[in-house]
């Protein structure tokens, strides 16, 4: 998981029936979201275009990459009733642009794992550390811990790292050195379904491609005297699967660093 500035939707669509919307909420001119969708067609579609851009083009949570108007359009906290809690749902985050996500289906909808035959997806899910501080209001949200990382705050999706051999996404941190960010990661995993089967077997062909790639370009960058034009040709090579865009990117990322190289493609970090 990258993380998603997603300040950037206030430029990449027009928001004002979001806004109109938002504002109406517990007042007579309230609408639902599907009402919202019904009634602003053009500029519902524009959002979703947005969101799709901001993303790179791909999924917030998984990477996994997307055909323009084929993600979904996630709440992050629920517009509706959480699942599993006594609650009405953030209705005050149903129009918020802050509060949107967008989501490749297999992260959103509740369904059985082909492979696993458990039920895995976010659908309406919103756990907490601490059930009984859950909000009523915008202003209460300062004080809930979500169990689910969320992709666009940059620590959150440090939280996650791949094993290489299989390519399943698994905890940074063990439970021992920190109980909660080990639960926040195994917990997100399953809601936001990203050990799905082909997507393992994506990454671990791609973690494996960039493996070699990596080993190539330490070859030729301690080569005496070295091959400049051999040496840029590798890293030319490598920055496809690393960048914004790239299906992944995160596990080939992790990768490269781990190879020590990142120096390579990020000068100062």
């Amino acid at each position: 998981m990258r993380p998603v500035d997603n300040k950037h939707v206030r430029r990449a669509a027009t928001l004002d029936a979001l806004n109109a919307a938002s504002a109406a909420v517990g007042t007579a001119n309230e609408i639902t979201w599907d009402e919202y969708l019904r009634l602003n067609v053009a500029e519902a579609g524009q959002l979703r275009t947005g969101l799709w851009t901001v993303g790179c083009m791909k999924c917030w949570f998984s990477e996994a990459t997307l055909q323009q108007g084929e993600g979904h359009i996630e709440h992050f906290r629920p517009k509706g009733k959480p699942a599993g809690a006594a609650h009405n749902g953030y209705k005050w985050r149903a129009f918020d642009w802050r509060n949107l996500r967008y989501a490749h289906a297999t992260v959103n909808l509740r369904k059985t794992d082909y492979l696993t035959k458990r039920l895995m997806g976010k659908g309406t899910y919103f756990p907490l550390q601490d059930p009984a501080s859950r909000a009523v209001n915008a202003a209460g949200e300062n004080n809930e811990s979500p169990v689910l990382i969320d992709p666009v705050i940059a620590s959150d999706t440090l939280l996650l790292c791949f094993d290489e051999a299989s390519g399943a996404p698994k905890a940074r941190y063990d439970k021992d050195q920190d109980e909660w960010l080990h639960r926040r990661a195994v917990e997100s995993i399953d809601y936001y379904h990203l050990n799905e089967g082909t997507w393992n077997a994506k990454r671990a062909d791609l973690m494996s491609e960039i493996r070699k790639l990596c080993e190539q370009l330490l070859t030729l960058a301690t080569a005496q005297p070295r091959d400049e034009e051999a040496y840029n040709s590798k890293i030319d090579e490598i920055v496809p699967y690393i960048g914004p865009f790239a299906e992944f990117s995160s596990a080939c990322l992790q990768v490269v660093r781990e190879q020590g190289l990142l120096e390579c493609f990020a000068p100062g970090i």
